[in-house]
């Protein structure tokens, strides 16, 4: 998380879902294992979490209506039960954990269940709690109501008795009457409170999307800026001499359609596949470094990376082979002065890519890179040695190397995980078997007679689709450029069928170029007819191979590395 900030988990009392949805006569009994239930979800989130970045609340709703007398109870003793319940919850959140409490009323179709006569009960149980926590209590936060800026409402607020570590919140934002009436409702508070922090009553989740902006804006209104006047960063600055956006024939070119639907599939689940790496950069870049996003394509790591790290100077440059791709990702990062682009071309005299210190250019060179992520593309590269070589070349000493692939044969994959690009090539033996069969596409048999043909159209999905390496392949290769590998892991990624489809279908020549002919092996297009027929053929074919279930799991591989000295 960034600095300052935690990632804050809401969770509901266990007497919220039981209050709400069992009958009165099977609450008691059905409270206990609910509890247990709930507390194992609590469990997952503090093994998977680091604690130094983690915030859990309790929302406390329902409490309050048994309190106040709208809601049954099925424990004799209102109060005491309640607070009692309370504080075991609380006693499963360690203390390295910041803890708070969510105070309600309720907000269904944003009314109360019952409208307080002021915040006695409120503060009332903020104390009990303050008083017999064994641990830190972190923060309260207290719902005000709409309609009260009156001294009543708050007189209570002069009993509070909260311990100095413990942060106050008043949920009296109101998107209704805005900054004028949240400042009144501030005012009164001010009387009986100081130092309190402000909300909305309940949150934003049962709000239209079209009132956050405003919402947004009363917050910012009213608020004291999170850092100091003059505590800012310093922004990113690229070394003297290189080009942000190189003077390049790409650079002025319109932005191609065929870029921006590739851009599309960053909305597809089984990119899902980046949070293990935006996590692991989030978690070794600081400010003033420089990141290479290797085959960054359109910007798609660039995309998740910048919503982790929004308040790191951080200097960013996407390096890709692919014009059209590149021309996407300036459109979207071209303002940002913290990202930079570099098109690495195809050598023809020599045959191969441009080398990346080569197109990096002295002055970045010099300085030396911190680190470099490949993301979905490392088993795409022929010469892989050189590659690496080359990236150890820009790298400094200590820099670190990220790199991952769904492509990888990783001996960790478990048994019903797909390599993603054999999917292809499963496809392709479906297709064929269902041309032989169905009779909607006996207009290609002919195609699989013709083995010529049929041995260059497949010649080519495997230079588009390259056959898959086993995992210590690229170690060993990686060893041999000079990293020292730190960490290898395997991950089981989750593939909608639809979202597969829709990748395929841009690459639909190199799946099945022999339905219908390709420009590439048969110097003539395929018809509409053909091309629709063929992206039938696909999702038929992949609808057999997956058994008609719009799912299907992968196995995705993770090396990271650092440059040796």
């Amino acid at each position: 998380m960034p600095a300052a900030c935690r990632f804050q988990v809401c969770l509901p009392t266990p007497l919220a879902p039981i209050s709400a949805f069992v009958v009165p006569e099977h609450q008691a009994a059905l409270e206990p294992p609910y509890e247990t239930r709930l507390l194992e979800e609590l469990a997952l989130v503090l093994r998977e979490a680091p604690h130094d970045q983690l915030a859990i609340q309790w929302d406390t709703n329902f409490e309050f209506a048994m309190l106040e007398g709208v809601f049954p109870v099925w424990f004799a003793d209102v109060k005491g039960g309640i607070l009692e319940r309370l504080l075991r919850l609380a006693r499963h959140v360690p203390a390295d954990v910041e803890l708070g409490y969510h105070f309600c009323y309720g907000d269904v179709q944003h009314r109360h269940f019952k409208e307080p006569a002021d915040a006695g009960r409120l503060v009332e149980v903020a104390n009990a709690l303050a008083a017999s926590l064994g641990r830190p209590l972190n923060w309260i936060h207290l719902p005000v109501p709409r309609d009260r800026a009156d001294e009543r409402y708050f007189a209570p607020l002069g009993d509070l008795r909260l311990r100095a570590e413990t942060e106050l919140y008043l949920g009296l934002v109101h998107h209704t009457d805005g900054v004028d009436g949240t400042r009144r409702r501030m005012d009164a508070a001010a009387r009986f409170a100081s130092g309190f922090g402000v909300a909305t009553e309940c949150g934003w989740g049962r709000r239209p999307p079209a009132t956050i902006p405003e919402l947004l804006r009363i917050h910012h209104a009213v608020s004291a800026p999170l850092r100091p006047a003059g505590a800012a960063r310093p922004p990113f600055r690229w070394p003297a001499g290189v080009a942000r956006v190189p003077d390049e024939d790409w650079t002025r070119q319109p932005v191609d359609t065929f870029g921006l639907r590739y851009d599309t599939v960053e909305n597809h689940g089984w990119y899902r596949n980046l949070d293990p790496t935006v996590e692991d950069l989030a978690r070794h870049l600081d400010d003033g470094d420089v990141l290479i996003d290797y085959s960054g394509g359109t910007g798609i790591l660039l995309d998740r990376l910048k919503l982790r790290i929004f308040d790191r100077q951080v200097g960013v440059l996407i390096a890709d082979s692919s014009p059209k791709f590149l021309r996407v990702a300036l459109d979207k990062f071209g303002d940002d002065e913290r990202v930079a682009f570099r098109l690495l071309r195809w050598l023809k005299e020599k045959s191969r890519l441009e080398y990346l210190e080569e197109v990096l250019g002295p002055d970045l060179v010099a300085r030396g890179v911190d680190a470099l992520a490949s993301t979905n593309a490392i088993h795409l590269y022929l010469d892989l040695p050189e590659t690496l070589a080359s990236w150890a070349r820009v790298l400094r000493p200590g820099g670190r190397v990220f790199v991952q692939s769904g492509n990888i044969r990783n001996p960790q994959a478990g048994p019903r995980e797909w390599i993603l690009d054999e999917t292809v090539w499963a496809i392709h033996e479906v297709a064929m078997g269902l041309v032989r069969n169905d009779s909607r596409y006996a207009a290609y048999r002919p195609a699989l007679d013709d083995e010529t043909r049929l041995a260059a159209h497949v010649a080519y999905r495997d230079r588009v689709f390259l056959p898959v390496r086993p995992l210590d392949y690229y170690l060993r290769c990686l060893e041999g450029a000079g990293f020292r590998i730190e960490d290898v892991s395997a991950r089981t990624i989750e593939a909608r069928v639809e979202d597969w489809f829709q990748f395929l279908s841009a690459y639909h020549e190199a799946v099945l170029g022999w339905v219908g002919g390709s420009v590439k092996i048969d110097g003539r297009a395929a018809s509409e007819d053909a091309v629709r027929d063929r992206l039938a053929l696909i999702r038929h074919a992949m609808d057999t191979l997956f058994g008609g279930r719009p799912a299907f799991q992968c196995c995705w591989s993770y090396i990271n590395g650092v440059r040796a000295a």
